[in-house]
């Protein structure tokens, strides 16, 4: 009771030895065409979610100079046109940028991201208090001086 381990059971072992080599490597590149395109569609739909999570992000546009205004969208459209140049010349990219945006790194990410934010909010805040102080502080030291 053996099993083909190569899950071709419904296929007869003698038909796949009658390929030559280039048909082997014939089909080896479509598999992998195919694959590469299947890793490329994967990437737009992570993007495609990584964009919609950030549209909850809106107050952004406050703090980053350029974010909102056609300025910003025709600098995206530079940046996905030099990505798609920089993945269509390194097709490894898109495998590394798949397997980054894989479920279990997002998961691990957003796990992360919880606590460094608000580690960070923390820090912010306390720099700016002691940035405040240290303002009044000298302001202070300047009204004494001057009376």
């Amino acid at each position: 009771m053996s099993q083909n381990v190569t899950g071709n059971a419904h296929r007869p072992h003698s038909s796949r030895s009658n390929w030559s080599a280039s048909q082997h490597r014939a089909l080896r590149k479509e598999l992998l065409i195919l694959r590469s395109e299947v890793e490329r569609l994967e990437l737009a739909a992570a993007a495609g979610e990584m964009r919609q999570a950030v549209t909850r992000f809106s107050w952004l546009k406050v703090f980053i100079p350029g974010l909102s205004g056609s300025k910003f969208s025709q600098s995206a459209k530079n940046l996905n046109a030099s990505l798609g140049h920089l993945v269509n010349q390194y097709p490894m990219l898109s495998s590394l940028a798949s397997l980054v945006l894989a479920k279990p790194v997002r998961s691990l990410l957003r796990a992360s991201a919880g606590p460094a934010l608000k580690w960070g909010t923390l820090g912010f805040a306390a720099w700016e208090v002691y940035r405040i102080w240290k303002q009044s502080r000298d302001e202070r030291e300047l009204d004494a001086h001057d009376d």
